[in-house]
């Protein structure tokens, strides 16, 4: 291009980062001096979570200043991060936001490879009162014909490359319910079965070292908790060539648990935490009788929790699977669902 600009922004979601995508920050960082690149998903792709696109952009772009958030890091900043299907004034007035608070001054031009580029930098001309330039990059997809909707529905390493390919495809497998339904033991046998690493529950951990006592900012930190362990574990199945993991609860419990226990709203860091994706969710049926170990709740609790779950996942359009029976049952109906590939597997939404 003819003009370098002072300073350039980039916007996606970059889920997952594929060639397209490396090509426009290529191109970006070669026309101006600075660049911001942004990247935020409202809900996530599992697969495609802050923690690996942080770690993608780092590669792509090593000189740039990358903001990867979440809709929790955006709490923070006292902004409210808009649903993936929210308005374009929505979207832009946030990428506002974050660049006046996170990056203190105005950008000169945006550089997209969609038509929404010239609306965006006529609405932070506006916001700025000073002119914002739109650079279209590969508009058509000559060079690179890939999108990451396409490649979220069938991901192939040839577009984002073989770690991109790896992370993106390290399955995470959640099995979730009420309390005493199996979770905890079938979790632990597929992972042994498999060879896959396993996520114990960090709730029930910290509620002993609590002494068994939990506020609502507590469940916020057993969520936080949970969400690093998980990748934790993700990193180093995809270094040991795994290709997933196995999980025992996911932050979704964890608020229903606020639900029944607090009679106020939960903190919106915890509403939004719940909407961690998985590649596949187990939900355990309370159809055998509970084990009381001494601190679970009566029954009809129990039953409180499952019917919970169920509605939270039907009301979220989330895909789950049933497991029912004795353990003995379910132990076989859930290994006969996983392929030998972890791939195979089938989204959760």
């Amino acid at each position: 291009m003819s003009q370098r600009f002072r300073t350039g922004l980039v916007v996606g979601k970059f889920s997952p980062l594929h060639s397209g995508h490396r090509y426009l920050l290529s191109c970006a960082r070669a026309g101006c001096e600075r660049l911001i690149v942004i990247s935020y998903s409202r809900p996530e792709f599992a697969g495609c979570t802050k923690d690996l696109r942080r770690g993608w952009l780092g590669l792509a772009v090593p000189d740039g200043e990358c903001l990867v958030i979440d809709a929790v890091d955006a709490l923070k900043l006292g902004l409210d991060m808009p649903n993936n299907a929210a308005s374009d004034t929505s979207q832009r007035q946030f990428c506002a936001d974050l660049v006046d608070r996170c990056f203190g001054e105005p950008v000169d031009v945006i550089f997209s490879s969609e038509d929404y580029g010239q609306g965006f930098a006529d609405y932070l001309s506006a916001h700025w009162q000073t002119r914002v330039a739109s650079i279209l990059v590969d508009r058509d997809r000559v060079r690179f014909p890939v999108s990451g909707s396409a490649l979220r529905a069938q991901p192939d390493a040839a577009w984002v490359g073989d770690s991109v390919h790896a992370a993106q495809t390290c399955q995470r497998i959640a099995l979730i319910g009420a309390e005493s339904t199996g979770k905890t033991k079938l979790g632990a046998w597929l992972a042994r079965q498999r060879g896959w690493h396993w996520v114990a529950e960090f709730g029930r951990q910290y509620w002993h070292e609590q002494g068994g006592v939990l506020t609502s900012d507590d469940l916020v930190t057993i969520a936080l908790t949970q969400v690093e362990n998980e990748n934790e574990a993700v990193e180093a199945a995809v270094a040991a060539g795994h290709t997933a993991i196995v999980c025992d609860t996911t932050p979704l419990t964890t608020l229903i648990y606020h639900h029944l226990m607090f009679d106020y709203p939960p903190p919106p860091e915890l509403v939004a935490l719940a909407e961690r994706p998985y590649h596949q969710l187990w939900l355990c049926a309370a159809d055998f009788p509970m084990v009381q170990d001494g601190t679970r709740r009566p029954e009809g609790f129990r039953q409180q929790q499952q019917a919970l779950h169920h509605a939270e996942l039907t009301r979220r359009g989330l895909h789950f699977e049933a497991l029912t029976g004795s353990l003995a049952q379910r132990k076989h109906h859930l290994l006969s669902r996983q392929a030998a590939n972890a791939g195979d597997l089938i989204p959760s939404k």
